[in-house]
């Protein structure tokens, strides 16, 4: 319990870099380490390899490490050395095999990836584990890439692909570069996660999926001892602490959200501004698998606004825009505009699309609401059908403007929004959100 109490050091001690106190920022903070114990209980008591089950990594009230609003992320324990099989059924999959088509009834999520991975990020509360390849990604497949038959599909989970398979198959175990040491060495898989990605909040719908371990079904699961509580309860309150400690790390130091941290004259995330897309470099070789990522800071008044222009030779099959805290967490996708999928905003007019951060609402398509957020930082990912060469890449651009003005940037047929259109937008969002978490 002792590790309870350091865990809201974490929050609070400079020696952990917490962002400034305001009352936003410190009651986002508590509700955030309350998150934290909350996932780290569900994951420790149900970390069992020989009996696992899918399990909410994150959701709408466990936010944390950039999530992304439009993805239902579940996790599995496995052990490298077992073999699994992973059942899942999907509505309609016809995007999955043409992804420029646009079906309008139930289908599948956009996009669902599994990934074989070595741990989660974090557990150290240090930074030198983002080089030191204890987070590593093994093996992964997207649905792009599934075979499967009327809406049913199987994955093998191993540390050999089984003589003659010729299934859907996913290594646990696998001889990996460390490119911090230049060494090899062979890492072992103690996870499965899973990304449901959605874009069309109006008709995608989670998936309905199991994993059972080959070896253990019919089994009976030992019930937990008394040493068994005694080592969770202990790793659940390190883990906290060590989490919330990690991440405040991460933003204060790779991601520089106050400052120039390494003194090379520039901000790894532009003030009221936006790299351009790239790998990610803060999930430890954990991140979404084949997904580019750009971001930057916004840092407005509420009579201002961040336009963010995206121009894309060839339309990414996936494309997200969100907002996060200064705890990076993303606020609330399910009551506000608070991000925007590909289809949420579609491109205008010459591959074209339009975010516009503020704090209230200008009207127009295309707005992402603070939820009165004045300082934080925004993010996007990509995934494309296809490997984009370099001039295929999006172009982004960012200009601070007077939300008086915002439209004066805009294309003059560019779509309004009236309020009773935001409110069913809102709506939709509500009732999408529900629907993706009620079966897990």
């Amino acid at each position: 319990m002792h590790s309870m109490a350091e865990a809201e050091q974490a929050l609070l001690a400079p020696e952990n870099h917490p962002p400034e106190p305001t009352s936003r920022v410190l009651a986002d903070g508590y509700r955030y380490m309350l998150a934290h114990i909350n996932r780290e209980i569900e994951m420790n008591l149900r970390n069992d390899p020989r009996f696992p089950e899918f399990f909410r990594s994150m959701d709408m009230l466990r936010k944390w490490t950039g999530e992304n609003p439009d993805t239902m992320y579940l996790k599995a324990p496995i052990d490298a050395s077992g073999y699994y099989r992973v059942v899942f059924e999907a509505q309609d999959t016809a995007e999955w095999r043409r992804p420029a088509l646009r079906v309008e009834a139930e289908k599948a999520p956009r996009l669902v990836t599994f990934q074989t991975i070595t741990s989660v990020p974090g557990n150290s509360g240090e930074l030198a584990e983002m080089a030191d390849c204890s987070n590593q990604t093994l093996d992964a497949i997207n649905s792009l890439a599934l075979q499967g038959e009327n809406g049913r599909y199987e994955i093998l989970v191993g540390p050999e692909r089984p003589a003659g398979h010729q299934g859907n198959f996913l290594l646990s175990k696998r001889e990996m570069p460390c490119p911090a040491s230049g060494e090899k060495r062979v890492a072992q898989a103690r996870y499965l996660s899973v990304r449901e990605i959605f874009s069309d909040w109006e008709y995608e719908v989670p998936l309905d999926m199991e994993i059972t371990r080959l070896d253990s079904v019919g089994a009976n699961r030992p019930p937990l001892g008394v040493d068994d509580m005694a080592e969770i309860i202990e790793r659940t309150g390190r883990n906290v602490r060590n989490q919330i400690r990690f991440w405040n790390l991460v933003m204060a130091f790779p991601m520089e959200m106050a400052d120039d941290r390494n003194g090379d004259g520039r901000r790894a995330l532009p003030l009221n501004g936006i790299n351009q897309p790239a790998p990610p470099f803060t999930a430890g070789g954990v991140a979404g698998a084949q997904q580019l990522y750009a971001a930057g800071i916004f840092d407005l008044e509420d009579d201002e606004a961040l336009l963010i222009k995206m121009t894309a030779p060839l339309e990414p099959y996936y494309v997200g825009f969100q907002l996060n805290n200064l705890w990076m967490e993303g606020p609330d996708q399910q009551n506000y505009v608070s991000s925007l999928s590909g289809a949420q905003n579609p491109p205008s007019a010459e591959h074209t699309r339009y975010y516009i951060i503020a704090a209230r609402d200008p009207g127009v398509r295309g707005w992402v609401d603070t939820t009165g957020i004045e300082w934080g930082f925004h993010s996007m990912r990509f995934v494309f059908a296809r490997d984009p060469s370099a001039d295929e890449l999006p172009v982004l651009e960012a200009t601070r403007v007077k939300l008086s003005e915002v439209r004066q940037h805009l294309p003059q047929d560019y779509p309004q929004v009236t309020p009773q259109q935001r409110m069913a937008e809102v709506a939709l969002r509500q009732s999408h959100i529900k629907r993706r978490w009620r079966g897990h």
